[in-house]
């Protein structure tokens, strides 16, 4: 394979350092998806080629050389080889950046970025465009208006460096703006939820905002005060527990809404008499506004919950 590959790209044959890792890129014919390191079994084999007529056109090949001395720099970094077949997938321009732009970005990574060396594995793994992203042009500014914002943990949120401001992070700012919020309410929602920024507009966040200040007759408040509304699935629990409450006549805050599993959810609704607090021996005196899971980590005392309730209605 590797022989075909040299052939195809019509460069002799490298001849690499005794201890050197050598990286065949394993062309397919949408992307590459995998990286082959020796001693590891190999990917799952690609599907059965399509008919001549059919076929896309034949992709340009990256230099081996290049692939190796990339791999090279993520395995000096901790990254494990399992790792890099799945970047490759994820992010395929990996395999013809020249291993100085991803040392680079590396450095700025842990120099400036201030992510612990221990941590660039979890990083990459979760977001290995980080290391094709130029520095100067994305990484960087990127880095000094999320500080300005006022995102803290960045060193955690790292996977947020490779959004551009201007594409990326200003158009969620400015959909919040549109929605009524003054410009500090929306810059403090991206401020304590920056996952805003991994969110579409058009097929997330619009359709989530028209459906509270549409059907559930809600304000932009509630937003405010609860960006996370914007993590939850619209068709399987925004709506469903917007329209159980309404079926009842309950009108519960967003947080005591959409937090709990479905067990404890049901619970709270079954304890609430029309728009009132909920009675003192219902669950939801003793809820605390935390999925069944775990993944929450805000919890909230609830005489405190029931008095929000009540001053909503």
């Amino acid at each position: 394979m590797e022989e075909l590959l040299l052939r195809h790209a019509g460069l002799p044959r490298p001849v690499a350092p005794r201890r050197r890792l050598r990286v065949v890129a394993v062309a397919l014919r949408t992307r590459p998806t995998s990286l082959a390191v020796p001693g590891l079994p190999p990917a799952p084999a690609s599907p059965p080629p399509l008919p001549a007529q059919a076929q896309a056109p034949e992709p340009v090949l990256p230099s081996p050389p290049v692939a190796a001395d990339a791999a090279a720099v993520l395995l000096a970094a901790g990254v494990p080889p399992a790792d890099l077949r799945r970047a490759a997938g994820m992010c395929p321009e990996l395999l013809s950046v020249p291993a100085e732009a991803i040392a680079a970005a590396l450095r700025f990574l842990t120099e400036e970025a201030g992510v612990p060396e221990a941590d660039l594995p979890r990083v990459l793994r979760r977001r290995p465009r980080l290391l094709v992203s130029p520095v100067a042009a994305r990484l960087r500014p990127t880095l000094y208006f999320l500080r300005a914002l006022g995102v803290p943990d960045l060193h955690r949120r790292a996977d947020l460096l490779s959004f551009s401001v201007e594409d990326k992070l200003l158009p969620r700012i400015e959909f919040l703006e549109s929605l009524g919020l003054p410009s500090r309410a929306a810059r403090s929602m991206a401020r304590r939820f920056p996952a805003l920024f991994g969110y579409g507009v058009e097929g997330n966040m619009r359709p989530k905002a028209e459906y509270l200040l549409g059907a559930m007759g809600r304000d932009a408040d509630e937003l405010f005060e609860f960006p996370e509304y914007f993590s939850y699935a619209l068709a399987t629990r925004i709506a469903p527990r917007h329209e159980a409450c309404a079926a009842r006549g309950v009108r519960l805050p967003l947080p005591a809404m959409l937090r709990p599993g479905d067990a404890k959810f049901r619970a709270t609704l079954a304890g609430c008499v029309g728009s009132t607090p909920p009675r003192r021996r219902s669950p939801l005196w003793h809820a605390t506004w935390v999925d069944d899971g775990g993944g929450d980590d805000h919890h909230h005392h609830a005489g405190a919950v029931a008095k929000e309730a009540a001053a909503a209605v």
